[in-house]
């Protein structure tokens, strides 16, 4: 397991399948190129100086290779220059910028998230990004969505520079889930071409019922690959299950 450290930053674009804990927080990532690694999600980690804070950040790339790595590294640079600072929206906007003056080979979707462990709370941003889920006390998953606006907002990356980006937050409290997944979830084919989709993996995951971080992130995986047949090479795949855990190994660390 990686035990994140004050200040740090961990994360980049490598095929992973790993746990991460941090003060309050158990993390278990999948990640898969399906270029053989030469692109794929781009997915960061950081803890604060205070070590109270632990930021996540994912970005769906459209294009590879230069794209995937250029906006790899932005999002090391912005999870860098505000490592202690609380403005997400700020961040996506820095980001956004970047990638509009990249082009569209560069189009991106992204979701950011703080977790704050003595709020017990996390704050999120979208840029075009498919919804957080999270558990409830029943055991459903329902979805962590943006308010509803007028405005032009939340937008990918890479399609105007007058856009805004809202912030929202929820509560979380002891062995909570949150699911942050890339498109490459929903989008899997089986043999006959039909999606996994939505309906799918909801019940995927009310299936696998009180289970803990890693546990559900395999479970998920291997779900996926009973639908494929075993591949998971028609598009870069992402899976990060947060679970707050006050007394687990990164609270003792």
């Amino acid at each position: 397991m990686i035990r994140l450290q004050c200040s740090e930053i961990w994360g980049g674009v490598k095929n992973q399948d790993v746990d991460v804990c941090s003060p309050g927080l158990n993390v278990s990532l999948y990640s898969s190129s399906c270029d053989s690694g030469k692109g794929g999600d781009v997915y960061y980690f950081s803890l604060c100086s205070a070590d109270r804070v632990t930021r996540i950040a994912l970005a769906d790339v459209v294009g590879h290779g230069e794209q995937v790595s250029q906006i790899g590294q932005w999002v090391y640079e912005q999870m860098a220059a505000r490592l202690d600072q609380s403005d997400l929206p700020g961040m996506m906007a820095s980001l956004n910028e970047r990638v509009v003056r990249k082009g569209f080979k560069a189009l991106s979707t992204a979701v950011v998230m703080s977790y704050y462990q003595d709020l017990q709370q996390v704050y999120y941003c979208y840029a075009g990004h498919p919804p957080m889920l999270t558990r409830s006390r029943d055991g459903a998953y329902y979805e962590l969505t943006a308010p509803r606006s007028d405005k032009v907002e939340n937008l990918p990356f890479g399609v105007t520079d007058e856009v805004s980006y809202s912030l929202s937050d929820a509560p979380l409290e002891e062995n909570d889930l949150l699911l942050i997944y890339s498109d490459g979830v929903l989008e899997a084919p089986n043999r006959d071409g039909d999606l996994f989709g939505m309906e799918r993996l909801r019940a995927t995951l009310a299936e696998m019922g009180n289970v803990d971080a890693m546990e559900l992130k395999r479970g998920v995986i291997k779900r996926l690959r009973d639908w494929t047949g075993g591949s998971l090479d028609h598009d870069d795949v992402t899976v990060i299950v947060i679970q707050v855990d006050e007394h687990g190994g990164a609270h003792n660390a």
